[in-house]
């Protein structure tokens, strides 16, 4: 049976952990070569370790996405590795908890920085490569988009501005061929919401919520993200998936 991702190279950022890891094994899993991008160097070198120890095909590159400079430079890197680029996935994100009167200016943009601006700082650096054949471009929102929590103004209006920048890039990049959808996460066990699953009462709150009956992995986010990478989402664009586990068709 051919994978799904055969002959592919895909770039994901923010896969030193979490969702972002989840779907560079998966993707590898696929078939694809992954260049696995983190701010932390020693976190994406791991998750290449185990990308080879099952005997597919990875690069590490050191970059904080915020970094314009950094990021051209580890495409470069990229394009010098791997000669080529067919699929990008925007993962990296950061939440910034905190009361919206509490947030400094520094506060607010550093969020911003790193979930949007870092989007875009990745996609113009990887244009020039994806546009030689077409490709695919994913980009990781939230379910914060339009189902909306206290300490999170920041993270919810970075990931609301990232879904309806995947809209417009879905229009402009059509005739390159390059397709562009978002998926919207809901509650996601992973290092960055340990302090909410490790809580028995809060599992069981999610639990209950949660029409699926169980927490989100970020595998479930993963394979997701490799359909809308594959071939078999070639005549999809501009659209959300939410990976949520019915979480928001109920009131929480």
């Amino acid at each position: 049976m051919s994978k799904l991702l055969a002959d592919k190279t895909a770039l994901v950022t923010g896969a030193g952990g979490g969702i972002g890891k989840a779907i560079a094994l998966h993707f590898a899993a696929e078939g694809a070569r992954v260049a696995v991008l983190d701010a932390n160097g020693d976190a994406a070198r791991q998750t290449c370790e185990q990308i080879e120890q099952q005997g597919n095909s990875a690069i590490a590159l050191a970059a904080d996405v915020c970094d314009p400079a950094a990021v051209q430079r580890a495409v470069e890197d990229l394009a010098r590795q791997m000669g080529t680029l067919h699929i990008l996935v925007n993962n990296a994100g950061i939440a910034g908890r905190k009361m919206f009167e509490q947030m400094t200016p520094s506060d607010w943009q550093r969020v911003w920085d790193t979930n949007l601006t870092g989007a875009l700082h990745c996609t113009r650096s990887a244009l020039p490569l994806l546009k030689r054949q077409g490709g695919k471009i994913v980009n990781v929102a939230s379910v914060e988009v339009f189902s909306h929590s206290r300490k999170l103004s920041a993270y919810s209006a970075s990931k609301g501005a990232l879904a309806s920048l995947s809209r417009t890039l879905a229009v402009e990049l059509a005739p390159h061929k390059i397709n562009v959808n978002y998926i919207c996460p809901g509650f996601i066990r992973t290092e960055m919401t340990r302090p909410y699953w490790q809580r028995w009462l809060f599992r069981r709150y999610i639990l209950r919520v949660t029409p699926l009956g169980r927490m989100g992995e970020s595998e479930d986010v993963a394979q997701v993200a490799a359909f809308l990478a594959s071939p078999a989402a070639d005549f999809v664009t501009g659209q959300g998936i939410v990976v949520d586990g019915g979480l928001t068709l109920r009131s929480l």
